[in-house]
């Protein structure tokens, strides 16, 4: 059932249009099986199947990152480093943020899939970012 509640978030919570991303249906298929399976039944194995597509969306995110980069200007570049640094730093606090031991061990669950709902979010917005 956590597994479902969680594909259902993901489900949300993906971009529309990623440029060489794998189509969200992709992604959403691919997560909920994995938490179908009985091995995604337990903490570890959510926690496992998060991660598994955290790779997915963070190497998508640093290919439209590298992308970006290279249609902009020195200036703009400067700037969108320091957005993104300043981004990852949030990104974590803010997931960080969402775990407490006091919580039990479903608050892991939902810290790791903060971490990869807001990266395949950021990866999307990249996608898009200006030309200079």
């Amino acid at each position: 059932m956590k597994g479902l509640l969680i594909a259902a978030i993901l489900a949300a919570s993906l971009p529309v249009t990623v440029a060489a991303a794998p189509k969200p249906s992709e992604v959403e298929s691919h997560l909920d099986a994995c938490l179908s399976a009985p091995t995604g039944a337990s903490t570890a194995g959510q926690i496992a199947c998060i991660e598994a597509d955290l790779k997915v969306q963070d190497g998508l995110m640093n290919r439209n990152y590298a992308a970006a980069m290279k249609r902009l200007n020195p200036r703009q570049q400067g700037r969108l480093r320091a957005a993104q640094r300043a981004w990852i730093a949030y990104r974590d606090a803010e997931c960080q943020a969402q775990y407490d031991e006091d919580w039990g061990t479903l608050s892991r669950v939902t810290a790791n899939f903060c971490v990869l709902r807001m990266t395949s979010v950021r990866a999307s917005q990249l996608a898009e970012y200006p030309e200079q």
